[in-house]
């Protein structure tokens, strides 16, 4: 007896159309989600890579000027700008213009640059002469410092001790008042060199050239200033002795924007620095 196969019936075209159009709309909604996924990401990356400029930023700033004396420590200011004497070297005056320096670490002390010395009246208003000058003490001598309270220990470790003479400018004081030098430090907003339309921080020593940091900022990037006895920050720069901390805005943005975005994600840090070394007046 010869069997016959059975009747075997293939797919008819509507069926293979309805089954097109169903992994079409599958495959649309899957890129839709994975696209969606995808912008979703890169927007969290941009608002991480711009909380980083805020806190990198902060952090610069914050170490060096929360060292600005008050009084005198701001040379000048603006929304825009700001130029403080920080110290970096402290220790006490003994005599015939000698400093006994207290110890620091020797890194620091090499790549500062000496833009002046100040001294501590002790006898009246304890507030700091500030004298102008850019030429490097020289080596002290001992006997200079015997009728201060303390000798600096013999140089041992990483640490710098010794003494200072200074002949510009001739320093008098009181023997064991403070005194410390002190160089130029500039923090502005300009125009970023990375970035065109953004603004970029800018650090500078002294008059040397001004160093790109941090970047990119939004043009609302800007210093604001504590007046004498105020608890809020206003944007009018007030006399700069009466100037006792900043508010910093710092408007960042993520170097890149997202496809979907017409601008890239920002974030907004406002951090406040007040002076050190604050006096009751």
């Amino acid at each position: 007896m010869t069997m016959r196969p059975a009747n075997r019936r293939g797919f008819s075209l509507i069926e293979l159309l309805i089954t097109m159009v169903l992994v079409a709309i599958i495959g649309v909604a899957a890129g839709r989600m994975l696209m969606s996924q995808t912008r979703f990401y890169a927007r969290l990356a941009g608002q991480r890579d711009a909380r980083s400029v805020t806190r990198n930023a902060r952090n610069i700033i914050q170490t060096e000027l929360a060292m600005t004396p008050v009084d005198s420590g701001v040379v000048a200011a603006s929304n825009d700008s700001i130029t403080v004497r920080m110290p970096f070297s402290w220790g006490v005056f003994c005599s015939s213009s000698t400093m006994m320096r207290f110890p620091v670490d020797s890194e620091i002390y090499a790549q500062s640059t000496i833009a002046g010395v100040a001294i501590k009246d002790t006898t009246a208003t304890g507030v700091y002469t500030y004298r102008n000058t850019t030429t490097v003490p020289g080596t002290g001598t001992a006997a200079n410092c015997i009728t201060t309270a303390a000798i600096i220990p013999p140089h041992r470790d990483s640490l710098q001790y010794g003494y200072l003479s200074f002949t510009t400018p001739v320093i008098t004081g009181t023997a064991g008042a403070p005194m410390f030098l002190y160089q130029l430090i500039t923090y502005k907003f300009a125009a970023s060199a990375i970035f065109s339309g953004k603004r970029g921080l800018y650090r500078r020593v002294g008059t040397g050239t001004a160093e790109e940091i941090l970047t990119p900022f939004d043009t609302s990037a800007k210093f604001r200033y504590y007046n004498l006895y105020a608890d809020t920050a206003q944007t009018a720069v007030p006399a700069l002795t009466n100037i006792r901390g900043v508010e910093i805005n710092l408007d960042a943005q993520s170097p890149n924007r997202a496809s979907n975005r017409a601008t890239p994600e920002a974030v907004t840090i406002k951090t406040a620095i007040f002076f050190r070394n604050r006096n009751d007046s």
